[in-house]
């Protein structure tokens, strides 16, 4: 499977070499610590993907996955000064995840936008440590009192089979007990 990966990042143009390689390095631990979780959508779209530099003004956070257009957003200013492994890994999960225009178990109503990025930073810290400067500290603790309410199972099946559904109604079942 990663060598099929690598073959298929190898052939992305839009890429440059050395972020390809760190790309690489990335999915190759994201796969060593989920072996179970398929990587399809991550082949599909990384024949187009597309690193784009943009300002401050115009990228909120260092790293940030657009899956509309399948591109990572890199503001210039803060990505110099931040854990750069971090941020890709988090932008990574989007790709990995993707679903349309959204990833991870978010929708596209975005209802579950913040629970989202907050289970993307929990595993991102999970896959390739924590940040000084984190930018999603109250969403990771949502997620930790949801989870406890839900399960993490429910979480886990529901981020990476992009099932915004099987959360909300794990809350109104945990709401009715």
């Amino acid at each position: 499977m990663l060598e099929e990966i690598k073959v298929i990042l190898d052939g992305n143009q839009s890429i440059t070499g050395e972020v390809k390689d760190n790309l690489f390095e990335l999915i190759t631990i994201f796969n060593s610590s989920f072996k179970d979780v398929s990587l399809e959508t991550l082949k599909e779209r990384l024949k187009s993907l597309k690193i784009k530099r943009e300002s401050m003004y115009l990228a909120k956070l260092p790293c940030e996955y657009k899956p509309f257009n399948n591109e990572i957003i890199i503001n210039v200013g803060r990505f110099e000064e931040c854990d750069a492994k971090h941020w890709l890994m988090h932008a990574l999960l989007g790709v990995i995840t993707a679903k349309d225009n959204y990833y991870g178990f978010n929708n596209s109503e975005g209802t579950l936008v913040a629970l989202n990025e907050g289970y993307t930073e929990i595993l991102t810290n999970n896959l390739v440590g924590d940040v000084d400067n984190n930018f999603f500290t109250d969403e990771m603790i949502i997620v930790n009192l949801i989870s406890k309410a839900i399960g993490e199972d429910v979480l886990y099946d529901a981020y990476f089979g992009n099932d915004s559904e099987r959360v909300l109604k794990a809350m109104v079942e945990a709401e009715a007990k």
